[in-house]
């Protein structure tokens, strides 16, 4: 590779958007996460909350935990044994499949997902008032664009 390679390449990975996106997404997830827990004292750290929010209220198999992650099992297991050290989850047999095990929120799991749900609408109302609303929208849709989804994706918990 010649310098001038180089140098260009550097230029373009400066500029991209996808480095922007991600920068961005660390720092909001950033700023929530201290705003959960100002002392880090929770045990909750930014890997962990992409796999909390994949729970069901009855508990979800590992293995389809990885599968919804696009992880392995092995880094899920990581994960899980983290969050149920801080005690955020437990870990029990399937009774429909001994050989499965289920990951369930503990009290203080939930407790997490109450606050984190409060800060999530709370933060989207004031993204409202600072950029507005057809430009969260806007936002929202070029993100789906960029990953090929519709942006209408419903979460698998439905409200009764």
């Amino acid at each position: 590779m010649s310098d001038e390679d180089l140098i260009r390449f550097t230029e373009a990975a400066h500029h991209d958007l996808a480095r922007l996106l991600m920068a961005a997404s660390r720092a909001v997830n950033d700023q929530a996460l201290a705003a959960l827990d100002p002392q880090g004292t929770s045990g909750i750290r930014p890997a962990h909350v992409p796999l909390i929010a994949e729970l069901e209220p009855g508990g979800t198999r590992l293995v389809t935990l990885a599968g919804r992650l696009g992880i392995t099992r092995q880094a899920v297991a990581a994960l899980v044994r983290d969050l149920t050290d801080a005690s955020v989850t437990t870990v029990t047999n399937d009774p429909s499949d001994g050989r499965a095990q289920l990951v369930r929120l503990t009290d203080r799991g939930e407790d997490f997902c109450r606050r984190a749900a409060d800060f999530l609408e709370q933060r989207e109302r004031q993204w409202r008032r600072e950029f507005g609303a057809d430009a969260l929208t806007d936002v929202r849709a070029v993100l789906a664009g960029l990953i090929g989804s519709e942006g209408t994706e419903q979460p698998r918990i439905a409200r009764s």
